[in-house]
């Protein structure tokens, strides 16, 4: 099975680049209301989880809004290239 590579997909549209913009300042919103809670509240596991899920949301969203294409595991959702 061939993956594919960012010179095979087409990079996404400036709209899709500024809704990833904004789900990265709310991903930063995030951290750092868990890491307030995190210090000042005692421990609660879902501390643990709400941090990889926030993690994973921040660095796909991140990867969209500056780079144009989503990380090496998610270009198969890129629409392929157009060779014109």
């Amino acid at each position: 099975m061939k993956y594919p590579t960012e010179q095979d997909v087409k990079k996404v549209g400036p709209i899709i680049r500024g809704l990833a913009a904004f789900i990265l300042l709310c991903s930063i919103i995030a951290i750092t209301g868990l890491l307030f809670a995190a210090f000042t509240e005692p421990f609660h596991p879902l501390l643990i989880i709400g941090a990889i899920v926030i993690g994973l949301m921040s660095h796909v969203s991140a990867n969209i809004a500056l780079n144009g294409y989503a990380p090496k595991y998610l270009l198969f959702a890129h629409g392929p290239k157009e060779n014109t």
